[in-house]
């Protein structure tokens, strides 16, 4: 039997594919380019902003230290001393008093004041070793800490003098580069004052002692310069004056510890050297101005653009000069770059969900309109079957009909054997009557109208009616007949003319099925199986293959094998129609032995019925 073909359904199915796959694919490709876009065009937004936050922050930063410099500039040099003679004061006699940063910077951005003398020797505003009462007090150990924490650049004041006056920046915290003037915009400031007054500052400890415990006084434990104040012109009325050259101050990078920080010197010549002044930007007080920016920002000194160093912590900074330092402001946009993308990525899976939602649907679609397209071809071929297989069940009991007929009529023949002319005439009318009963019951049943009308009663003896109806014709066929029939059988609904249609296929069935083979008995059995009464047909046949007992009621479905029994293949599904219109169930199974079983069983719905009929073979 050659397989059905459906073109229409490979034409739908490649439509369907197309229709699908091609605006399915654009817009995945348009919705992940538009999620990327979008997050490009978000991160171009976050870096604008970033430009525009550094660059703030980095003008704010320059002229909060420029405004620092600019007093620090104006800031007496005599202030850096931890006791100092006041000049103005001069005339008055001998005097010193602690300097006003004796107690620690004011400002937030100043970290340490400190003095570089013209022999190296490093000192502190805040820390006085002869009498530490006039220090910061209570922070002695840290000032230490922090004095040694500068030598470094007390080292560096000492060497490089002279080179002081131009700004230095510090490399990888080596030995520092001069990168010209980049200072603030002051001149040099000439001072000049008694040498009295000078000769006090430079001695202010032991004026101190002097003004504190006399000049003849014991002063244990006070370690002082050890130059005699006797003899020395201290008051104010002598002429001698000594000259001071006061530089500005101008920016260093400069290695303090293990890290640079940014300092301010100056350059100060004075009759006993050059002395450097200067103080450290805070890193607290940088930080505490940039705390509050939208973006994390720190601050930091600038490398040589030929060493500068790319990493990938680096891909998402911005970095903006301070003017005049040599350090710059570096904003991080790395926790926003992040947000940004995992945004995107979470667009992205709602966008990913959104699609397999609506490929899924589309999909689905399409394979219900080539299930139709499908189901359509399968039935035209399925009637074009049907037409075929019909004509042909009908031709050949029409062919018997006519030529028993003719020779009926026209008296041909063997004259003894007329009246079994006249039976074949009623076998091939009877089997042409089945034909056309089976497609009008499918046809009916196909449109609901059967008109079953299932009433309590007894099954035994319907079975038996129609069991002795269709016994002469199957025996003339050469099938053997079995009836088995228990004696009490409970009562059970059911519509008798459906029990006789039922009976008549599961027979005409199991008669096709046994040709050829040695027994041809079909055995009928109705049993009490407590629950229902079981109506049972068995053949001694080849049974039914695995392969096909999936499609044992589908209408038109038939064996592929080229030697099996013609037929319409709506026996079985009548069978099944009929049987479940009644509330009754239908099973097959292998007969013990070999061949086919087919039990049909009927819900017990009252007692048992009234007499029981006897058995017959």
């Amino acid at each position: 039997m050659q397989k059905p073909r459906y073109p229409r359904t490979l034409v739908a199915s490649l439509l369907a594919l197309i229709a699908v796959a091609v605006p399915s694919t654009a817009w995945y490709f348009a919705g992940q380019r538009q999620v990327e876009r979008q997050a490009e065009s978000n991160c171009k937004v976050m870096e604008s902003k970033g430009y525009k936050t550094a660059s703030r922050l980095a003008e704010e930063l320059s002229l909060g230290l420029e405004l620092l410099a600019d007093a620090e500039s104006r800031r007496s040099i005599f202030h850096y001393q931890n006791l100092y003679h006041e000049p103005k004061g001069a005339a008055d006699g001998v005097m010193v008093l602690p300097s006003p940063l004796a107690q620690g910077p004011e400002d937030p951005l100043v970290e340490a004041y400190f003095q570089v003398d013209g022999d190296g020797t490093l000192s502190l505003p805040t820390l006085n070793d002869a009498f530490p009462e006039l220090g910061l007090a209570g922070a002695q150990d840290s000032q230490c800490e922090l004095l040694w924490k500068l030598q470094d650049v007390a080292l560096f004041c000492h060497l490089e003098t002279g080179r002081v006056a131009g700004g230095t920046r510090l490399t990888d915290l080596g030995e520092p580069e001069v990168v010209g003037d980049s200072g603030f915009d002051f001149d040099v400031r000439l001072l000049e004052l008694q040498a009295s007054a000078w000769r006090q500052h430079l001695q202010a400890n032991d004026v101190w002692a002097r003004l504190k415990y006399g000049e003849d006084g014991d002063t244990p434990g006070v370690v002082i310069s050890g130059r005699p104040l006797a003899g020395l012109d201290l008051a104010s009325g002598s002429h001698e004056t000594v000259n001071l050259e006061v530089h500005p101050f101008r920016w260093h990078t400069l290695p303090m510890g293990s890290e640079p920080a940014l300092v301010a010197l100056r350059r100060v010549t004075t009759p006993a050297g050059e002395w450097t002044q200067g103080f450290v930007v805070s890193a607290n007080g940088i930080d505490r101005h940039l705390e509050n920016s939208y973006f994390p920002a720190r601050f930091e000194p600038s490398v040589p653009s030929g060493k500068e160093r790319q990493g990938k912590e680096d891909a998402h900074r911005i970095r903006s000069l301070v003017e005049g330092t040599g350090w710059r402001v570096s904003v991080d946009l790395t926790r926003a770059v992040e947000s940004i993308l995992e945004s995107a990525e979470t667009e992205g899976e709602e966008f990913r969900r959104s699609f397999f939602l609506g490929s899924f649907a589309a999909g689905v679609a399409a394979l219900l309109i080539v299930g139709l397209v499908f189901q359509s071809e399968r039935l035209a071929q399925q009637r074009i079957q049907f037409a075929a297989h019909a004509a042909h069940e009908l031709r050949t009991p029409l062919a018997g009909l006519r030529i028993y007929g003719e020779m009926l009529a026209e008296g041909l023949g063997d004259p003894d054997r007329g009246r079994d002319y006249a039976r074949r005439v009623a076998a091939e009318a009877e089997r042409l009557g089945r034909v056309v009963t089976n497609v009008l019951s499918f046809t009916r049943l196909e449109r609901g109208n059967i008109g079953l009308h299932p009433e309590p009663g007894d099954l035994r003896s319907a079975v038996l009616e129609a069991f002795q109806r269709q016994r002469p014709a199957l025996e003339e066929s050469g099938a053997e007949l079995v009836l088995e029939l228990e004696d009490r059988i409970p009562i059970v609904s059911f519509d008798r003319d459906a029990v006789g249609h039922i009976l008549q296929n599961l027979l005409d069935n199991a008669e096709k099925y046994t040709r050829g083979v040695p027994d041809r008995r079909i055995v009928v059995r109705l049993t009490d199986e407590g629950k229902a009464a079981v109506l049972t047909v068995v053949d001694n046949g080849d049974g039914i293959p695995g392969r096909l007992r999936r499609r044992l009621f589908v209408p038109f479905a038939r064996g592929g094998e080229a030697d099996q029994p013609e037929g319409l293949g709506l026996g079985l599904v009548l069978v099944r129609m009929l049987v479940q219109d009644q509330g009754a169930s239908i099973e097959y199974r292998d007969a013990p032995g070999g061949g086919a079983m087919f039990q049909v069983a009927f819900p017990i719905s009252a007692e048992p019925a009234g007499a029981p009929a006897t058995a017959e073979a």
